[in-house]
């Protein structure tokens, strides 16, 4: 049983195919499906099912089976990881995927960190959505990436949180207090901001049996922030968000606290003294850094 074999097997039911599996590897089809094949042969027992017109399936064998060689690929890994190291000219990069608030407020300190104490690591950005951070760690494309929702399957820890405010013009009521409580949003015309975390706002309206008076639905927060600037409503955002974009706008404290917490998430655990670790620590025990 070969490496090569076995990133195969994992790629077939990591994509749902042999010809997806195929064009990920840069492999035939027909090669793909020899090297699973040459895999069944020499254990002597089916691992995939294969039904026509249905989704691939493990057999209850298999299921034991691919369980160990994840275990063994991430070990292939580790030792690559320990030759990277030890090179004379380690040159290595770090592909992250960051939301846009993210990309604008924690991105620039942590490429600050990395040239400061590990220049020899190279930050290379992804600026997408965090749906976009997730397909693009599943098809390999980036190394890791900061997401704002729950992933099951991957690797993730949280390293942010950001808390919500209520952002009102200056001439505002709600701008002289000291807080702002989620009953008193009931009547207000409330702008969202889409980005997925509108759905949080969304449930803790749910959650305290009030139902908001949605006005407008922008995808981009700074379209919501000329809107507000007009009087034209109010909005909850997190504090990243507005960091990350000039407004003259009063933002006053939301009564109960409500944040969103943002994580670094990867396909596998990161491996001792790899760049993704390097990042994990730097996000972890550097207050500069966040």
């Amino acid at each position: 049983m070969t490496i090569i074999q076995m990133n195969a097997l994992l790629a077939v039911l990591e994509y749902g195919g042999f010809t997806e599996a195929g064009k990920r590897l840069y492999m035939s089809q027909s090669a793909v499906s020899q090297a699973i094949f040459a895999i069944e042969d020499e254990l002597g027992i089916k691992i995939l099912i294969r039904e026509r017109r249905k989704a691939l399936h493990l057999t209850a064998a298999g299921e034991r089976i691919v369980a160990r060689v994840r275990s063994i690929m991430h070990e292939v890994n580790a030792i690559r990881e320990i030759a990277e190291q030890e090179k004379h000219t380690p040159a290595r990069q770090i592909r992250i995927g960051c939301f846009p608030s993210v990309c604008a407020c924690i991105l620039p300190r942590i490429v600050r960190y990395f040239e400061t104490h590990y220049p020899h690591i190279k930050i290379i950005p992804y600026e997408a959505n965090s749906a976009e951070i997730i397909d693009s760690l599943q098809k390999e494309d980036i190394d890791a990436g900061f997401v704002h929702f729950p992933i099951n399957g991957m690797y993730s820890v949280p390293v942010y949180t950001d808390k919500f405010c209520v952002v009102v013009p200056e001439q505002h009521p709600f701008a002289q207090r000291n807080s702002v409580s989620l009953e008193a949003l009931f009547n207000e015309p409330l702008i969202i901001s889409k980005g997925r975390y509108e759905l949080s706002i969304m449930s803790l309206f749910k959650e305290h049996n009030i139902t908001p008076k949605i006005k407008y639905e922008f995808n981009h927060p700074a379209t919501a922030i000329s809107f507000i600037r007009q009087g034209l409503g109010i909005a909850l955002l997190p504090e990243l968000t507005l960091e990350s974009v000039e407004h003259n706008l009063c933002s006053v404290p939301l009564e109960p606290t409500f944040y969103r917490t943002i994580s670094l998430v990867s396909k596998e655990e990161p491996i001792s003294g790899s760049p993704l670790a390097l990042l994990n620590a730097c996000l972890q025990h550097s207050p500069d850094v966040k």
